[in-house]
């Protein structure tokens, strides 16, 4: 008895002892666990918000590849980084083709236009010949007749045999007439045929002379240089993108080049969910860029997306809000050194850049001439009409939003619908008729086809100076543009048998092409220097910089705070961790004011308690289960006041 009593207790200690081992095991990975504290702060605080972001230009301007109807390839092309003034030349095509296509339709329509005067000759021959042949039948008949009368002195055989050969010779000669009429309508049909041929030929040749107009694509705006990538020539994933060169072959429409305007910059930056809560336009921020160590600018917020976007090839695929940033000019270029001259110079062309309208993609380029209106405001669909009594319909959106409908000299008033709606254009019938006899006796018998862009110009110019009429201001190039067109119908009817009305109207079509650029302009066009060859007194800041930004939200006196990496969800609550001598003990809490970084407390905490930076329940390499006590941190709660 007294031995198993013995072996008894022995076994008791020793189940005891493995039971104390394993508590001692199972609670010795806890207590090697170091939890990161932190204490509960109150105090004024400045609720801020921090990005990252990339200063770009406010303008720019995207220049691309015209369709020249054939092989569209860049022969000259500005270096990228190079810094184009206006009117520089910053791409030019290939127009090898073009001048090809140029001189067949010209030589197509010289040789209509012998063919018209062959036409002609033959007409005028064949007539001189018909009016023969009808005289001699008219003398015919009226021998006839005279025999007739005669019949009384003849006999029956004789009598009858007369009045047999008076009916023959005006069947010949009702016969000839016909014929000949035939013969004539014929003729002016073939002649009509070769006037509608002339007609075609011109229009194509004027799309060809204007799509010859977008071959030289000039800058817009100063600026600098920007060479897109030739996405066309990209060999798969992992290959590299080249930028577009000279002798590059691009599609039409493709965007070859950028012209940044820099002297304006904003910065473009990224911010989540919880900040774009606490965010709204106007807020004052400070800006550091990392080329200008330990300075900032001050700036404010300009736009704010509504809706989130990821980018997956950053180094943060999260959906983020983009936002926009102004910065002051003036400050960042003192701070850069730039002299006062040269502040307040940049700061005009700012000024002046900001006033201007938006500039068309090609730089403005003339619109084609068929089936297109201006291109001031954006493009307009039109059409024109090729018939003599034929209204021609359009609505060329103008730079003032104006409208026109043409005719091609063949006929048929113009008419327009302006900014204001008006449906003349805000011209009157008079009016019209008052200008456009003014510019017929200016051309004094020539065509508006004979005369250069400047001198089309300064005709215009001068016809409303002399009647007093002056286009109105809503109207805007599309009242111009009815102007010449007005000039073009007048001429084409004066000229219609002439068989080149059509020419007329092209030209003055042509005569009333919206553009910002001259012929003097494309001639004396030159690229810009490469950036080694040029001061570029002007680039004091390239595009493409990383900015760091500092957003104040919001100043709060005496306020509870905590980092909000301490704050977890559990059960749909939000709990802190506070330290309870060698324990954490779970709490809720009741927010005030959160952001990315930072929470303020309304209830729950006080000033100088302990709470952990981690969740001290979750088991080492546990997973988290959504919901769950090992809830993550509230980064991923919406934002905003409670």
């Amino acid at each position: 008895m007294k031995k198993v009593l013995i072996r008894f207790v022995i076994l008791a200690a020793l189940v005891g002892a493995a039971w104390a081992s394993y508590r001692f095991v199972q609670q010795l990975p806890q207590r090697q666990v170091q939890v990161a504290t932190t204490k509960v702060r109150q105090g004024d605080i400045i609720v801020k918000t921090f990005a990252r972001g990339e200063l770009r230009a406010v303008r720019s301007a995207t220049l691309t590849a015209p369709n020249l109807f054939g092989t569209v390839q860049v022969t000259k092309l500005a270096e990228i980084g190079s810094f184009a003034r206006e009117k520089d030349l910053v791409i030019e095509f290939d127009d090898a083709e073009l001048l090809s296509r140029l001189e067949e339709k010209q030589l197509e329509i010289d040789q209509i236009d012998e063919q018209y005067k062959k036409s002609q000759a033959d007409l005028a021959i064949r007539n001189n010949s018909d009016q023969v042949e009808l005289l001699r039948a008219r003398y015919a008949v009226r021998r006839s007749e005279l025999e007739v009368k005669r019949n009384e002195l003849l006999s029956p055989i004789d009598a009858k045999r007369n009045e047999l050969n008076l009916e023959e010779a005006k069947r010949r000669l009702k016969q000839l007439e016909s014929d000949i009429k035939s013969r004539q309508e014929q003729a002016e049909a073939e002649l009509a045929v070769l006037q509608e041929r002339r007609r075609k030929s011109v229009l194509e040749l004027a799309r060809e002379k204007s799509r010859l107009t977008q071959v030289k694509i000039l800058a817009p705006m100063s600026g600098l240089v920007a060479v897109r990538q030739n996405q066309s020539s990209r060999m798969g994933f992992g290959f590299d993108v080249p930028d577009i060169r000279e002798g590059d072959q691009v599609q039409p429409g493709m965007p070859i080049a950028d012209v940044l305007d820099l002297s304006e910059l904003e910065v473009l930056g990224r911010v989540g969910e919880l900040d774009r809560a606490n965010l709204s336009e106007g807020q004052d921020v400070l800006l550091g860029l990392d080329a200008i160590s330990g300075k900032q600018f001050h700036g404010k917020i300009k736009s704010m997306s509504s809706t989130a976007s990821a980018n997956v090839s950053s180094s943060d695929p999260a959906k983020k809000f983009d936002v926009v940033f102004s910065i002051d000019m003036k400050e960042l270029l003192t701070s850069l050194g730039a002299k006062p001259e040269q502040v307040a110079k940049i700061l005009a062309t700012a000024e002046a850049n900001r006033n201007r309208p938006p500039v068309p993609s090609f730089g403005g380029m003339a619109a084609m001439m068929m089936g297109q209106g201006g291109m001031g405001g954006g493009m307009g669909q039109g059409g024109m009409s090729q018939g003599g009594m034929g209204q021609g319909a359009g609505a060329g959106a103008a730079a003032g939003g104006g409208g026109g409908r043409f005719s091609l000299g063949m006929g048929g008033p113009w008419t327009g619908a302006g900014a204001g709606g008006s449906a003349t254009g805000g011209i009157s019938q008079q009016d019209r008729q008052k200008m456009r006899e003014a510019i017929q006796k200016a051309l004094n018998g020539r065509s508006m086809q004979d005369l250069t862009a400047e001198e089309r110009t300064k005709l215009m110019a001068d016809v409303a100076k002399q009647t007093g009429i002056s286009r109105p201001a809503g109207a805007g190039a599309g009242a111009g543009g009815a102007d010449a067109a007005a000039a073009g119908a007048g001429e084409g009817r004066r000229r219609r048998n002439g068989g080149d009305g059509a020419d007329a109207g092209m030209a003055a079509m042509a005569a009333a092409r919206p553009g910002r650029f001259s012929e003097a302009d494309f001639k004396n066009a030159k690229l810009p220097p490469p950036p080694d060859q040029d001061s570029q007194l002007d680039v004091l800041l390239r595009p493409g910089l990383l900015a760091d930004i500092e957003i104040i939200v919001e100043k709060i006196p005496n306020a509870v705070n905590i980092p909000a990496q301490a704050v977890f969800e559990d059960d749909g609550k939000l709990v802190v961790y506070v330290k309870s001598g060698e324990r954490f003990e779970p709490r809720s809490i009741k927010p005030l004011k959160r952001s990315d970084s930072t929470l303020i407390i309304a209830e729950g905490l006080k000033k100088d308690e302990v709470i952990a930076l981690t969740n001290p329940t979750a088991k080492p390499g546990a997973k988290k289960e959504k919901g769950g006590s090992g809830g993550g941190p509230m980064n991923a709660l919406p934002g905003g006041k409670s």
